[in-house]
Order: C-alpha cells, then sequence, then structure tokens
C-alpha cells in the first residue's frame, strides 16, 4: 500500500539534518520552509481535489512519527498545520477552496480564545493578540479562536455559552511578534500574532456544526485525533532516543572500573522494558485509531466510547513515550547533557510538548468517564 505521507516526511528527513542547527538557532524553521512547502505534510488533511494528500489518520501518525524521530520541532509544525484543515470541515465549500487553493499552502492555528471579533456588515473587525502560534512566521493563513462580540461590545451568547468562532485570516494582515525565546521547541517560531481593526468575511469563519465536507476527513473525530497525533511524536522521540542508546553503547566507556553503559545490569533491563512498553503502546493507539478510522469510511457513527478509547490510548502512549525518553536521558548519563548528543534536544523539547492542552489530565478523567457510562465535561472531547 503507497504511504506518501511517510514517504515525504523520509524525503525530507535529510534536509531537516542538514539545516538542524540553523532551525535551532534561528527558533523558526524558516531554512526549511520551501521543502517544508514541496512536501506538502502541512496538508495531510487537505482532500486531493484540493492538492492535499487526504491522508488517513494512520498515515499521518507514521509521518508524524519519523518527522519527531530527528526534529520534534518539524513535526509540531506539522501537526499544528493540522487543525486548521480539520476545521476547515465547518467553512462553507467555496470558502475553504479559497483559503486552501494553494497546493503548497501552509496554516497555523491558536485555541486560545483571545481577542475580539465585533460583528459587521458581512462578518467580524477582529482585534487582539493571540499567543503561541507555532509556525506562524510560515504560514500563508492562521486561524484564530476568539469570542465573538455584538456591535455594542456585549458578548454574543449561543444556549447560554459565550460564542467562540474562529477566523482565518491571511498571515500578511497580521502583526507577528517576537516572543519564542524558549529551551525546547525552539525551532517552532511559535510567536504571538496580533489582528489591529481587521475585516475577516463571515464566510471565512467557523465554528463546530455540521460537515460541509462529504469525505472520511469530513467525518472523523477531530480532537482525539490530533491528541494521537501529539503521541505519535512523543513515540517517535522515544524510539530515537532508544536508538541513540543503542548507538552509544557501542563506543562508550566507563571512566573508571565500573562496568560500561552496555555491561550495566540496570541499563540492560531498562532498555529491554521500555522497548516493549513503547511497542506495547504503539500498537494499541494504532489499533483504537484504525478503528475509528474504519468506521468514519464506511461512514458509521463513531461512538463515544470509542473515541474514550482514543484518548486513552493516546494519553497512555504519551506518557510510556515520556518515561522512556526520560529512562534513556538517564541511561546515557552525563553525554546526554551535551548538545551534540540528540537526547539533549529531545529531552528540551519533550518537556516543552507536554504543556500543551492536549494532553493535560481531564481529557483522561473524561474518557474514565465516558467509561462509567457519564457525559464527558469537555465540550470539545467528541468534536
Amino acid at each position: 500500500m503507497e504511504r506518501p505521507a511517510l514517504q515525504a516526511a523520509m524525503d525530507l528527513i535529510p534536509r531537516i539534518q542538514a539545516l538542524r542547527d540553523r532551525t535551532e538557532s534561528r527558533r523558526c524553521l524558516t531554512p526549511l520552509a520551501e521543502h517544508l512547502r514541496r512536501s506538502r505534510l502541512g496538508r495531510m488533511f487537505v482532500v486531493q481535489s484540493l492538492g492535499g494528500m487526504e491522508a488517513s489518520p494512520m498515515e499521518a501518525l507514521e509521518a508524524l512519527e519519523a518527522l519527531a524521530g530527528v526534529e520534534a520541532s518539524v513535526s509540531w509544525v506539522v501537526w499544528n498545520n493540522s487543525l486548521p484543515c480539520l476545521l476547515s470541515r465547518f467553512l462553507a465549500p467555496h470558502a475553504r477552496d479559497a483559503i486552501f487553493a494553494d497546493p503548497e499552502g501552509l496554516y497555523a492555528s491558536s485555541t486560545r480564545p483571545s481577542g475580539q471579533a465585533v460583528v459587521t456588515d458581512g462578518g467580524y473587525r477582529l482585534r487582539g493578540r493571540w499567543t503561541l502560534v507555532s509556525g506562524c512566521e510560515l504560514a500563508d493563513w492562521i486561524a484564530l479562536l476568539s469570542p465573538v462580540h455584538e456591535a455594542d461590545g456585549q458578548p454574543r451568547t449561543h444556549d447560554g455559552q459565550p460564542e467562540q468562532r474562529f477566523m482565518y485570516v491571511r498571515s500578511a494582515d497580521l502583526r507577528v511578534i517576537d516572543t519564542w525565546h524558549v529551551s525546547g521547541l525552539r525551532g517552532t517560531g511559535s510567536h504571538d500574532v496580533e489582528a489591529v481593526d481587521l475585516f475577516v468575511p463571515h464566510a471565512h469563519t467557523a465554528a463546530p456544526g455540521e460537515s460541509t465536507l462529504d469525505a472520511p476527513i469530513g467525518r472523523m473525530p477531530i480532537i482525539c485525533v490530533m491528541a494521537a497525533a501529539f503521541a505519535a511524536q512523543v513515540i517517535g522521540m522515544a524510539s530515537a532516543a532508544l536508538t541513540t542508546v543503542l548507538q552509544l553503547a557501542k563506543t562508550k566507556a566507563s571512566p573508571d572500573a565500573r562496568p560500561s553503559l552496555k555491561d550495566m545490569p540496570a541499563n540492560q533491563a531498562s532498555v529491554a522494558l521500555h522497548r516493549s512498553a513503547l511497542a506495547a503502546a504503539r500498537g494499541h493507539l494504532h489499533a483504537c485509531v484504525d478503528s475509528v478510522w474504519n468506521k468514519t469510511v464506511n461512514a458509521e457513527s463513531v461512538s463515544l466510547q470509542e473515541i474514550s478509547a482514543v484518548w486513552g490510548a493516546a494519553m497512555h502512549a504519551a506518557r510510556i513515550g515520556r518515561e522512556t525518553l526520560e529512562a534513556m536521558f538517564s541511561v546515557a548519563g552525563t553525554t546526554s547533557l551535551y548538545t551534540h548528543c540528540p537526547l539533549e534536544r529531545a529531552h528540551r523539547d519533550l518537556h516543552a510538548m507536554l504543556r500543551h492542552v492536549v494532553v493535560q489530565p481531564h481529557w483522561l478523567e473524561d474518557a474514565g468517564r465516558v467509561m462509567f457510562e457519564l457525559e464527558p465535561q469537555q465540550p470539545l472531547f467528541a468534536l
């Protein structure tokens, strides 16, 4: 079976490796921009009729895993491209066609409900500032979540809740504010962006509702698949960490009479245990995602229990991946501290990634609530 997303990732890896130091020092992926565009990895979840890959989530997981094993900043930006693509199912078809017309387009988003979208004739006047907009310097379009306000300044409500919409705006109409001075995920260029009284036509805004995209990627659950794709990145990083330790063991000698890295029984046990745990977590994650995808392809409804299973598998895989990477960081000893060692950057990147909302405990709590036949508390749990 052809897997174009994975092949595109593998083709991009030599470029990522060659430019790894430059993307880190510049705090962005600009040196990789043209290669990333040509790969079309930012459009894995765009339909083929618009020049996208229309990849299955399994293909996306494999591609993200491969990228993260080499450079998490690249996989992170590709992953962040996925959300505005998936949310585009809530756009009017003509607006989606316009926004995703460029077959090499790149995207970014912010799910932080910042700013203010004031209702006006034909659309909204958007103003405000959004933080942590990964890949904003590369993006052609950025989807910004904003509360909606009436012309008199009062918040608009829907079913008693504040109305929020994603505003798809051209990045050229926003101001990028250089704020991304960090340790982990440094290459993502996750700066702030600001809108100053920007008109956004109503057709270029989206809120959860009926999908206008009649394709499997227009029906599959969005947020739990994003969580699974997050976990795939951690698995990729952990797998690379295991490989790094096994390679290091071939040359690293003990500075004194103690056994070498590969001769220590504790290290031998750690490598064996974490390799097996990682493989098991990966297999379970893929099985849960594949089950949901098959339902989607067949236009069958996906139950809350099945969505809960994906959430649980994603959170579990992310935890096992984190434990594996941290264990390998320890096994490698002082070598892990040096910037020439891949474990050093992976360790920093991982701890930055773990601050993302998609891996916080409340999702797992909701997965458990569903198992007890209770309703989830998070509004986006089943989106």
